[in-house]
């Protein structure tokens, strides 16, 4: 039972009262600050009945088979579990998809209630004008969930029932430069700093990251190579941008350098009057080149030069578009490209390489002329 008293010096009311913990051992417990008894009183069942509400709502969100457990309950657990098991940029990206496309539609049903017409319903909902890129990536978080959820907490997985989207879009052609169109952009470049950046990319094929990641350590001049073997992301929020692992394990090289670009970089290096190899950026200094700047020149400067506007991250598909038209081994391109496996490469470049079959017929009729030859 609660017991009620003034404060003899405030003259302010307040109740104790004894509360079991979730084990079930008792504590004392006091409300304060009232100015009347009939406040306090008010205050000690506003309290009871706002512990039993709590209570309520504990026991219903309890599963009592772990395919009673909530969509975000398991959802949240997920991401709990993923944080630091990836990189930031990944959790950051699919929680952000998971949060916008996910949650508001499946949050408040139980695992049980999510049948395989459920999630067809889902998507016929949300992925109107969405690219299959974006429609895949999301499908691919919820089987994440989904297989997380039947590994730790028994949850039933029904994603092997689920139609994948089809990709019914006209594939898109992919866009390059040829060297004398990156000629031209360089000629209209200026800044010195952009205009290695772009080289850099454009001759080494590395990723966008990787570029913005290099440190004066991973130059080396007297082997005339490049050590690469972190990236920058800007999706993060704490510093703006943070470095972190490549794209991969293949990602992980050393590249051999053309000897013009060397040459241009150990030229660019004197120039620097203070910087230090193992933390400042080759392009960039104490910090990496701001993604919307180097934006906003690459842009400018393609108007400029007037040739077709490509994006960043195209300037790798010009360098192994490149290597491939002067005849490099799909190997060898890929091991410069930092691919997993040369399937990688086929799969992204095989429109690139020679038509085999014509190649197969030529070669053939060079036997059919030899055998013609001596009749």
């Amino acid at each position: 039972m609660p017991s009620y008293e003034q404060n003899k010096n405030s003259k302010l009311w307040s109740v104790r009262f004894r509360e079991p913990d979730e084990n079930g051992i008792e504590h004392q417990r006091r409300l304060s600050g009232f100015k009347t008894k009939k406040e306090a009183q008010y205050g000690y069942q506003d309290y009871v009945a706002a512990k039993a509400e709590e209570a309520k709502k504990k026991a219903a969100q309890t599963p009592e088979t772990p395919d009673d457990m909530l969509f975000e309950t398991l959802t949240e657990l997920f991401f709990n579990y993923k944080e630091g098991r990836v990189k930031y940029s990944t959790y950051y990206s699919m929680r952000s998809r998971v949060n916008a496309k996910l949650i508001p539609y499946f949050k408040g049903m139980k695992m049980k209630d999510i049948k395989p017409i459920t999630i067809l319903d889902w998507q016929k909902k949300t992925f109107a004008g969405m690219s299959y890129a974006t429609t895949s990536k999301l499908m691919e978080a919820l089987g994440a969930i989904y297989r997380y959820g039947e590994k730790y907490h028994d949850v039933t997985n029904i994603m092997h029932k689920v139609d994948k989207p089809r990709n019914l879009s006209p594939k898109k052609e992919m866009l390059f430069w040829t060297p004398e169109e990156f000629n031209k952009f360089y000629e209209a470049a200026e800044n010195e700093t952009y205009k290695l950046f772009f080289l850099t990319l454009y001759t080494m094929g590395l990723r966008r990251g990787e570029c913005e990641a290099l440190m004066w350590n991973d130059v080396n001049f007297s082997k005339s190579t490049l050590k690469v073997s972190k990236s920058i992301t800007n999706k993060t929020q704490k510093t703006g941008w943070e470095i972190t692992t490549p794209k991969n394990a293949g990602s992980n090289r050393i590249v051999t350098m053309p000897a013009f670009l060397r040459d241009m970089l150990k030229e660019y290096k004197k120039q620097k009057t203070e910087f230090t190899e193992d933390t400042d950026f080759v392009f960039g200094g104490s910090r990496p080149l701001a993604p919307t700047s180097t934006d906003r020149y690459f842009k400018n400067t393609i108007e400029k030069a007037g040739i077709k506007q490509i994006r960043i991250h195209d300037l790798r598909h010009s360098c192994a578009s490149l290597l491939i038209s002067k005849g490099v081994s799909i190997v060898g391109v890929s091991h410069h490209l930092g691919h997993t496996d040369v399937e990688q490469t086929l799969n992204t470049y095989s429109h690139l390489m020679p038509d085999d079959k014509q190649r197969i017929a030529t070669e053939l009729q060079n036997v059919g002329k030899l055998i013609t030859k001596h009749q």
